[in-house]
């Protein structure tokens, strides 16, 4: 079975559990890709999307928040206080964080060893953590391909 068939075979359970992670009991209004990426576009909701990073025990750092969602930590606090939607670059950076986590507790198995996986050096993406590449368009598909390779036994 080729990779691409096998990630078709999976992405609509990951586009969910990605949702729900985001957005709670809301993630029941979209039903398709296309809906996921209309509430990308319209901009998610920021308290909901700070609560989720904050949830997860190794991104209490406010800072890290931040750089996932792409906004200085003024903004952030400001955020905090006075919550408004995310822009769509910031919600498709939150997407982007959430669905490589969810990729990666899949592949390991436990929430908490995906995490430390995203906070650690990893050989196969240069000794850059996969925490500090997801910024970027081509640093997340760079990330969701390693996590494929471990996947499927291919480290190199």
């Amino acid at each position: 079975m080729a990779v691409a068939e096998t990630h078709a075979e999976y992405a609509p359970d990951i586009l969910q559990r990605t949702l729900q992670r985001l957005i709670g009991s809301r993630a029941a209004k979209a039903r398709s890709a296309f809906e996921i990426h209309e509430l990308i576009e319209q901009g998610l909701p920021s308290q909901d999307i700070i609560s989720f990073v904050e949830s997860i025990d190794l991104f209490h750092d406010k800072m890290v928040v931040a750089k996932v969602i792409g906004m200085s930590e003024r903004t952030l606090y400001r955020r905090v206080k006075n919550p408004e939607p995310l822009s769509a670059e910031q919600s498709s950076r939150a997407w982007r964080f959430a669905e490589i986590l969810t990729r990666a507790e899949d592949v390991f198995g436990d929430p908490e060893e995906a995490q430390r996986w995203m906070n650690t050096p990893a050989m196969g993406l240069e000794g850059r953590k996969p925490i500090d590449l997801i910024t970027t368009q081509v640093g997340y598909e760079l990330v969701d391909d390693f996590l494929t390779r471990l996947d499927y036994g291919v480290y190199s």
